[in-house]
């Protein structure tokens, strides 16, 4: 087949939504997918505040939400159902519900359809890949298809085909971690009668552990512990789980069983996200144990993040340094959401009487520290990515340390006025690619007038609380950020927000530091050099 800029294999909605950033993006994709049809079976249950915000790059934002359970929490029992703790995440900054429950097959179907009319996108439906081969300048992937066998070449590859990643294994990557020796029945249950309350439930019962999962439109998931004993068809056949399911569902039928399926939670990542021309994301990379939900939002992130670099890359912008940041940003990230996963499994698995009691001791003991119960409160243990390490510039000394806290974070997305009155979310504003949000003390800094940034093509806008300020001024747009959530109050000098296309902030700086940033920055991405 013709050459492509990237090709993609795997298809589920990690691939799916490289696909679509990238072909958004102008890049000419090839996907490939064994399937032939989007999956109808839930796996993924929770969904974060990140993935809602990268989902409104797409248009599908407000699809998913319809048919999802939107600001959820967690609730902790332990020894005959006593409440331990409960929990729910801290507000997000980003414009969305911080935790929500959602249905998988949902979110497959609406970027699936997407990609498959997508202009850009190559879609190969029923492709199964077998082979995969490098040289300096591209890839090739070969594949066996119902058509017959075929080749697809590309200058780079995405594998984005799962947990056993057929690409992962012909590029000689290998997994490091571990296996949980605890296995779990998976119940996926619909026509639920009424409704309950927006909190994920973990039983640490001690006797058989399980977790409960709600949704809208009917849904519940069940999750139970299965014993070194017992046999896992036996465990799931369907009279043994009506019989699991029926105290939370006194009239389940047969056909209300959606899933019943037998999982061991892996703790496992990638050695390395690269070989050459070739990157790993999703569950190629990285598996991890679901207590804490961040298995697909981690793949998700993936995408994201490696998108927006090739794309850098693909317009003769971006250096392999910046590719390379995929790795270091993403799999540090990734091995701390491992962690967390499985401590938090630890908490609900744990069996018998005396470890039972010991965990509800401590439970109770920790609860009693302000500061630990404010931590587990409020879900702070769930860390959101920090990329101060990857393609961020530290803040100079003249820059205001309020501002300069936000460098390698996630942009907050407060809602902001044009000129008309018109409100909208941030992010309606920023466009695909750079942006510079300069915060208006008084008057605007002379960034509108670097070369660099025109030649990379960032967006500028201006940020103030003044609705008299909100005016186009020849190229930067003004808006009003009138609860002062980036445009804070007090500064002395305007101040120069740098934004990178994922929507994390690369660099802050002052008129006296921008030169300095720039510098740096060429390291990453360069539109100098073929100016």
């Amino acid at each position: 087949m013709e050459d492509f800029d990237v090709a993609v294999v795997g298809a589920g909605p990690v691939g799916l939504t490289a696909a679509l950033l990238l072909a958004d993006g102008g890049a000419r994709v090839a996907l490939l997918e064994t399937a032939a049809a989007p999956m109808d079976l839930p796996r993924a249950i929770s969904i974060a505040d990140e993935t809602f915000r990268t989902m409104d790059r797409l248009g599908l934002s407000d699809a998913l939400k319809a048919e999802s359970l939107l600001g959820t929490g967690s609730r902790y029992f332990g020894l005959n159902d006593r409440p331990l703790a409960s929990s729910t995440p801290v507000p997000s900054r980003i414009g969305h519900p911080a935790k929500s429950q959602f249905d998988q097959p949902v979110l497959e179907e609406l970027l699936w359809n997407k990609a498959r009319d997508h202009q850009g996108i190559e879609f190969l439906a029923g492709a199964q890949v077998n082979s995969v081969s490098q040289k300096a300048d591209g890839v090739t992937v070969g594949f066996d298809s119902d058509a017959g066998a075929g080749t697809v070449t590309a200058s780079w590859l995405v594998g984005a085909d799962g947990g056993r990643s057929f690409v992962r294994e012909s590029l000689g990557i290998d997994l490091v971690g571990s296996t949980q020796q605890e296995r779990w029945i998976v119940v996926d249950l619909l026509n639920v009668p009424g409704a309950r309350e927006p909190f994920a439930e973990f039983h640490g019962n001690g006797t058989r552990p399980y977790v409960l999962v709600p949704g809208i439109k009917g849904r519940l998931r069940l999750e139970f512990m299965l014993f070194d004993h017992e046999d896992p068809d036996v465990m799931t056949a369907p009279e043994k789980i009506l019989e699991l399911s029926r105290p939370f569902h006194p009239e389940l039928r047969t056909e209300d069983v959606r899933r019943a399926v037998v999982y061991v939670a892996h703790q496992r990542l990638a050695r390395t996200y690269r070989s050459g021309r070739a990157f790993l994301i999703g569950d190629a990379a990285h598996l991890m144990p679901p207590f804490s939900g961040q298995g697909l939002n981690a793949g998700l992130r993936d995408a994201l993040n490696l998108s927006w670099k090739l794309l850098e890359v693909l317009r003769g912008v971006g250096t392999d340094r910046l590719l390379s940041t995929y790795e270091s940003e993403r799999r540090t990230h990734a091995a701390k959401m491992v962690k967390v996963s499985r401590r938090t499994g630890a908490v609900v698995m744990a069996v018998g009487a005396f470890r039972t009691n010991l965990r509800d001791i401590a439970f109770r003991t920790v609860s009693l520290i302000p500061a630990v119960y404010r931590y587990l409160g409020s879900m702070r243990f769930i860390t959101p990515p920090d990329y101060r390490n990857g393609v961020a510039i530290k803040a100079d000394r003249d820059v205001d340390r309020r501002v300069a806290a936000w460098v390698g974070l996630a942009l907050s997305q407060p809602s902001v006025a044009d000129e008309d009155g018109s409100t909208a979310p941030l992010d309606f504003h920023l466009g695909s690619g750079w942006a510079l949000i300069t915060l208006c003390a008084g008057k605007t800094g002379t960034t509108a007038g670097n070369q660099f940034w025109s030649l990379l093509g960032a967006r500028r806008i201006t940020l103030t609380g003044n609705a008299h300020a909100a005016r186009r001024n020849g190229e930067e747009q003004r808006l009003v950020d009138a609860e002062e959530v980036l445009a804070l109050p007090g500064l002395a000098t305007p101040h120069t927000v740098l934004v990178r296309p994922d929507r994390y902030v690369a660099a802050v700086f002052t008129d006296q530091s921008e030169q300095a940033v720039i510098n740096k920055l060429r390291s990453y991405v360069d539109p100098l050099s073929r100016s």
